[in-house]
């Protein structure tokens, strides 16, 4: 990787840039430290408020979604089976389903060898790992895929695209490409320099000579999909909508569609991802009560714990303004309760403080505890990086075979 296309990645693949311990806005810091230490966030359901969790719930969900801030009219559901491959052990649909008048979802559904009814239906999320011409290929393999696919893989999923092995075990597996991912990215490769923005222009002429697909046409284009996030996140917001609610929106309608397929047990649906994929899928727990069993990696914190020098290395697609005025992300996945919830925290992750980490475990036990159901959630940590490996995979599939 050329070292500007490494610096550009490094934000997004929790690589600090510096080893500082003094407060990332220095000054500015403890004005904004004392805003947040400000928020009562009476949502939480370890407040003394709640005495019953179906009445925090009803009241919390509601306000979960309106702070989401996308809520376009939908189309109604259908799907387009557009090809179909035979693997080994399952086969591959790949789907288009309908969503709103400006777009539709691209998934790739899963589907065991053996066809039977009421099977176990999951929601499997891709990462980030600033990686964007990349979505569903991280965890679904591809044939003549390049090596420097498989190289990504190695490192992030122990070599393995996990999506297959859950299809092998039985499970009905959907993946979809996130907004700004895979087929649903930025085409900056198709965007005029001439009237880019100026700050882009140069190395979107660089780009046009480099050649489709090959290793440094795509390194080129994630490093400016990377830097086309802030753009991005403004025009978002500017809109009235955030980028976790049009991320959510999506994710929900692919549970839809899951649910709606023949092979599948809507009693029995689950979800689960890696990084982005983790947040997303706290989201998706927190505002779909249908799933019933989820595992989130590399990704549950508290937010207050991040302030200082964690923020650096986040992508804008975490951000919900408003939402930690009313309650923290363990909150927001304890929604899902009484659905069995595994997060698994990564102790050298350096998108998190360890303590925050273990600071979110902790208050989803409580969650799970004051709820009466403590058995249902399991906080696991991995002395490993930001990653999904072999052991922490086992250790979710047999989660997930337990409670669906």
């Amino acid at each position: 990787m050329t070292p500007f296309t490494r610096r550009a990645l490094l934000p997004l693949l929790g690589v600090p840039l510096s080893r500082a311990a003094e407060p990332d806005l220095a000054n500015l810091f403890p004005q904004l430290e004392a805003a947040s230490r400000s928020q009562r966030r009476p949502l939480g359901f370890l407040d003394p408020r709640w005495k019953k969790l179906d009445a925090w719930k009803k009241e919390t969900r509601p306000e979960l979604l309106r702070l989401l801030r996308y809520n376009p009219p939908a189309e109604p559901l259908s799907a387009t089976v557009e090809t179909t491959e035979q693997r080994d052990g399952f086969r591959v649909e790949r789907v288009r389903i309908s969503a709103t008048r400006e777009h539709s979802i691209p998934g790739w559904l899963l589907l065991p060898a053996v066809q039977r009814r009421g099977r176990p239906g999951l929601i499997a999320i891709h990462c980030h790992s600033g990686r964007y011409v990349w979505a569903h290929e991280k965890i679904l393999s591809r044939p003549g895929e390049p090596e420097f696919l498989a190289e990504f893989r190695r490192g992030t999923y122990g070599g393995r695209p996990y999506a297959e092995e859950l299809a092998r075990r039985g499970f009905v597996v959907l993946i979809i490409d996130g907004f700004y991912f895979g087929e649903r990215r930025l085409r900056v490769e198709a965007m005029d320099p001439a009237t880019a923005p100026p700050v882009f222009r140069s190395r979107l002429t660089d780009l046009a000579g480099l050649k489709r697909d090959s290793l440094e046409w795509m390194r080129a284009v994630d490093a400016l999909s990377s830097d086309f996030e802030h753009l991005t996140a403004k025009t978002i917001f500017t809109s009235g909508a955030t980028w976790p609610g049009l991320l959510n929106w999506d994710d929900r309608r692919a549970v839809d569609y899951l649910a709606s397929r023949p092979e599948v047990n809507p009693d029995r649906l689950g979800c689960l991802g890696l990084s982005i994929g983790g947040l997303r899928t706290a989201y998706l727990i927190g505002t779909d009560r249908r799933i019933k069993a989820a595992c989130v990696m590399g990704w549950m914190t508290i937010f207050h714990e991040q302030l200082r020098n964690h923020l650096r290395n986040h992508t804008w697609m975490v951000y919900t303004p408003g939402l930690f005025n009313q309650m923290d992300l363990p909150d927001v996945a304890g929604l899902h309760a009484p659905g069995a919830l595994l997060v698994q925290q990564c102790k050298r992750d350096a998108l998190f403080p360890l303590a925050a980490m273990e600071q979110a475990n902790r208050r989803l036990s409580d969650i799970y505890a004051k709820a009466g159901i403590p058995e249902r959630f399991k906080g696991t940590v991995h002395d490993v990086p930001h990653s999904f490996g072999l052991e922490m995979q086992s250790e979710a599939f047999e989660w997930l075979e337990r409670w669906l």
